[in-house]
Parts: structure tokens; C-alpha cells; sequence
């Protein structure tokens, strides 16, 4: 009756406690990412059943390369759940972390045992071999020490020959057959080390992430992580295609994705983002500007030496060298055709968004994926423009004005010219309303040709003499098209630096119409003219230079 009475106890007393937390593991996968321009934030989730009251849920696998101050998670179900704060913990592998890294490197092992293997059958054949061409000599000659005595009757020595032979054939068909199957061995070695130089981790080392929890029933949790890691990015670029009939152009942006992770994201979420998290958020200070007077050498060092003293006390100079400190600092942390289906844009915000539509894959090896974010409205106008100092050769340019509201980010510009990639170019940020003009090669319907009509020095004045150099120039233009067309004829003239230096453009030598200093360029002068086809026109320019006599003047 006593032992029966102290079981209820125990029992009584363990009933009491709280159930034991244990750790849960969780099974994840990448289900989205937002990619900046050098980093990633990746999202994995999960769907897992979990036990009423307090335990840990743990993340394993994950790259040792992610930002450990960017990790969150968020969870949703039917109970009752609350989350603690999430630790983080580094831990040490034998083997590769990666999978795909993992995998290769046993199919780089398998292939090296392989091709040793290979090695050691090719050594067989060749001992074989030796010891062949000994038994034929001796054969012949009976003289080998090494070898017992060999009785072979004068009528058998064609027979042996004859086996030899058939051996000797056999073992060089087999040492063949092994020299191809080390080849195409070597050749998947190199495949796959290719393969792991692409991928570049050589992780063995994981993060694991435990996240306790507390539950007032058994459910069903929803479960996201996300962090942020580096090795991943993306870059815009556009095509631009013109249709010259119709002086229609179309232009397409891209999104160039590329990553390193060693992770392949497969079927995912995908969403360009415009922001740049490696420029940090800090806003930079602002420091005394200290200026003074150049000192001569004995009188800065007679100061030196004056006012030791009070340099030893330390408060002028301290300033000074914290503000010294404090500049360097800021200088150093300041820094039927197939259709694509268009991302969708938002720009509400302080930065751009664009979210891919459909799911999306992206290998692990640096490959770059090329995702269609749409195309954008533009107002376009065709144009020629001749520029007869550098050249005889007309290019055709379209004048493009950026419409709607959202903005077009720096990037590589492919150029197609009635279907024809032409080549490539630049293109700087546009804003809506913008103009930029993209040249699209040289048009050879528009004939050029350029005279210099005069370049001649001379000196006048009976007292005080200067120098004169007058030139001008002709440019002969004529429109081969079967239609008329829009030209932009830029030429420079000289500007000075000097007030002793005298620039004027020439009026009865220059044709009229002309803009100067065109967008705000000193010096840059256009004339605009619509050409009939077949019309022919002239641009005429003169100018003249003057400066003292005696004077050298560069830039000529």
C-alpha cells in the first residue's frame, strides 16, 4: 500500500511539469526574392504541423554568406502562436553545404577513382606487353636467364609465333580502348570542375536559425524566413528598335539577373528593385573648413618654434587633428510570335519595383537570366546629323521623349535598325519627359561633302600689332531620299580664355539661322533645315581669331 501511494506521487508530481520543449526541424524552400543591384533578399517557406506549447522551430542548411542582422519571419495559422527572438548559429560540415556544389564534387570523386582505375589497367597491359616482346626474342634466341627453358620444336615455332602475335594484338586493342575511356573521363573531369569554378563557394560551413514559439493548441503553421546575402544582382538593359518608315521606335527594358549562392531557384518570385542597400542610410556630416595664408618657410618655422608651448597644450592642434580625423573618415565612408509577358512596375514609392510575372529560374553558376520588365511609351522624331569637322558621314538619330510616370534606369542599349542589330550604346537615367538621343548608324541616302574656303594668318596695326587667323568653311548637303527629311548640321568655333584673345564669327561668310552655344556647349553651333527629296543645301562658317603679337596661343 506505501510503494502504491509514492507511484501516485511521482505521477502526480511529472504531470505538473511542463511538457519538455523540443527542436523542430523545418523543411524549406526559396519561394521569392527581391534583387537589388549587388544583394538579395530571399524568402523560404513552410508548411508544418506543430504540437501545443513552447518548443523551436530550426531552419538548418542555410548559406554561411547571409546577412545575419536582415533575418526575419513571419508565420500565420489558426492557433494562438507567438514567436521569441530568433538565434542564429554557424556550424562546421565534412562535406560541401551546397548541394548542387555537394553533388558535384562526388561526381569529381567518382570520375578520378574512375580514371585511376584506368591507370592501373593501363600499367597491366603494358607489364603484359614487355613481357611478351621478352618471350618472342627469347623465342628466337633461347637466351633469357629470366625465363625457364622453353622446348618449342622447330615445327612449333610458327604456332608461337603466331599466339604472340594474337596476344600482343589483343593487349595493344585493350590499351587502346583504355586510352579512349581516360580521354572522355578526362573531358567530364574538366566539365565538372568548370562547373564547381562557377559555382565558387567552397562552403563547409551552414547557419542554422531556431525560432521558439508558443502555441495554445496543436495547428497548422504557415512559416516564412527571409534574409538578405550578397552574390546576387541584376542590371538593366534595353532594346531599341527602329522602324524607319514609320519612324516608330520601340523600347524594351530587361532585367539582366545573375547569382552565385549555389543555390538553384527554381520556379520563383521574382521582383527588380531600384534600391541600393550598400549605400548604407547614415547622412554625412558637415566640418569646419579651415583656410590660412601660405607662410614663408623662416617665418612658419620661427612660429614653430614661438609657440611650442602652446601647441603642447594641445587644444589648437587637437582641433585641428580631429578635424583632419574627421574628414579623412568622411572621404572614406561617403560613397505567331512568342510575346514576353511584361513585369508589373510600381514607382509609388521612393524607389522602383518591378515584379516579374509568372515564376521564374535562375541557375546558381552565374548565368544571366534575361526577364522582360515591359515597354515603355515614347514620343520619337527622326533626324540626321552631319557634324563636317569630324566627318563626311550622315547618321541617322532619333529624338526620344520619355512618356507615362515611370523612370528609365541607366543601362546597356541594344540597337535594331529595320530588324538589324546595329550595335550598342549607353543609356543615362531618364525621367518621364526626358529626351535622349539615340544614334542608330550612318545613312548613306544623305550626300556630304566639305570645302575649306580659307585659312590664312596675318598681322596688322602700325603701333601695337596682332595677330589674325581668319577660316571658313562650306558644307554641301543633299537629301537622296524619296522623302523629306530632318537635318542638324554642328560645328564648332573656337572659345577663348583669355580676354587678349578675340573670337567673332564671320556674318557675311556664315549662313544665317544658326544657334549658339547650343545646350549650354560653348562653342557649339547647329543649323536645323527640313530637305526636300533631292534638295540641295549649303552651310557656310566663318571666323577669325585675334591675339597680341608675339604671344603663343594653343588650341589651334
Amino acid at each position: 500500500m506505501r510503494i502504491l501511494s509514492l507511484t501516485l506521487l511521482a505521477v502526480t508530481a511529472l504531470s505538473s511539469l511542463p511538457a519538455l520543449a523540443k527542436d523542430i526541424a523545418v523543411d524549406s524552400k526559396i519561394v521569392s526574392a527581391i534583387i537589388y543591384s549587388d544583394r538579395a533578399t530571399l524568402t523560404r517557406s513552410a508548411k508544418i504541423k506543430i504540437p501545443a506549447g513552447s518548443h523551436n522551430l530550426v531552419f538548418t542548411g542555410l548559406p554561411v554568406s547571409m546577412y545575419t542582422d536582415s533575418l526575419r519571419t513571419e508565420g500565420s495559422s489558426r492557433a494562438n502562436v507567438v514567436f521569441g527572438a530568433l538565434s542564429h548559429k554557424r556550424t562546421s560540415h565534412l562535406d560541401f553545404v551546397v548541394p548542387k556544389e555537394k553533388e558535384l564534387n562526388k561526381q569529381l570523386v567518382l570520375l578520378q577513382d574512375q580514371r585511376k582505375l584506368y591507370q592501373v589497367e593501363k600499367q597491366a597491359l603494358q607489364a603484359g606487353k614487355r613481357f611478351l616482346e621478352n618471350l618472342g626474342k627469347q623465342a628466337v634466341l633461347r637466351t633469357n636467364e629470366d625465363i625457364a627453358e622453353i622446348n618449342l620444336k622447330p615445327e612449333s615455332w610458327a604456332a608461337a609465333s603466331d599466339n604472340i602475335t594474337a596476344k600482343m594484338l589483343e593487349n595493344m586493342k585493350a590499351d587502346h580502348a583504355l586510352n579512349i575511356k581516360t580521354r572522355e573521363v578526362n573531358e567530364k573531369i574538366i566539365k565538372v570542375q568548370n562547373e564547381l569554378r562557377g559555382l565558387r563557394t567552397g562552403q563547409k560551413q551552414s547557419y542554422s536559425v531556431s525560432i521558439p514559439f508558443e502555441s495554445d493548441k496543436a495547428t497548422t503553421l504557415n512559416i516564412d524566413l527571409s534574409y538578405q546575402l550578397p552574390n546576387v544582382g541584376w542590371q538593366p538593359i534595353y532594346d531599341a528598335r527602329l522602324d524607319v518608315k514609320s519612324a516608330k521606335l520601340e523600347l524594351v527594358q530587361y532585367g539582366s539577373v545573375w547569382q552565385r549562392t549555389g543555390e538553384d531557384w527554381k520556379d520563383i518570385e521574382l521582383t527588380l528593385s531600384t534600391a541600393q542597400p550598400n549605400r548604407g542610410a547614415g547622412l554625412p556630416k558637415l566640418h569646419p573648413h579651415w583656410i590660412s595664408l601660405i607662410q614663408h618657410r623662416a617665418k612658419r618655422k620661427s612660429m614653430q618654434f614661438g609657440n611650442l608651448a602652446s601647441n603642447m597644450s594641445g587644444a589648437p592642434m587637437a582641433e585641428m587633428m580631429d578635424s583632419e580625423a574627421d574628414m579623412a573618415f568622411e572621404s572614406v565612408s561617403a560613397p505567331q510570335k512568342a510575346k514576353f509577358q511584361a513585369a508589373k512596375i510600381n514607382t509609388d514609392g521612393f524607389v522602383g519595383e518591378y515584379q516579374i510575372v509568372g515564376l521564374s529560374s535562375v541557375a546558381s553558376d552565374g548565368t544571366r537570366s534575361k526577364l522582360m520588365v515591359g515597354a515603355f511609351e515614347t514620343e520619337n522624331a527622326l533626324q540626321v546629323q552631319i557634324k563636317p569637322q569630324l566627318s563626311t558621314d550622315a547618321y541617322l538619330v532619333v529624338k526620344t521623349k520619355l512618356k507615362g510616370d515611370a523612370p528609365i534606369l541607366a543601362g546597356q542599349v541594344s540597337l535594331f535598325r529595320d530588324g538589324a542589330y546595329i550595335g550598342k550604346t549607353h543609356m543615362p537615367m531618364l525621367r518621364p519627359n526626358d529626351i535622349e538621343e539615340l544614334s542608330f548608324g550612318i545613312d548613306d541616302n544623305i550626300r556630304v561633302k566639305r570645302n575649306t574656303l580659307k585659312d590664312k594668318s596675318s598681322e596688322y596695326g602700325l603701333i601695337s600689332k596682332e595677330t589674325i587667323l581668319e577660316r571658313s568653311f562650306v558644307t554641301e548637303i543633299q537629301n537622296l531620299h524619296k522623302k523629306a527629311i530632318d537635318i542638324a548640321v554642328l560645328e564648332t568655333i573656337p572659345v577663348s580664355q583669355d580676354e587678349r584673345i578675340r573670337v567673332e564669327i564671320l556674318k557675311d561668310k556664315t549662313t544665317v539661322g544658326y544657334e549658339s552655344d547650343l545646350h549650354d556647349a560653348k562653342g557649339v553651333t547647329r543649323w536645323l533645315k527640313t530637305l526636300k527629296s533631292q534638295e540641295k543645301y549649303k552651310v557656310m562658317l566663318g571666323w577669325k581669331v585675334n591675339w597680341p603679337k608675339g604671344e603663343n596661343i594653343s588650341g589651334l
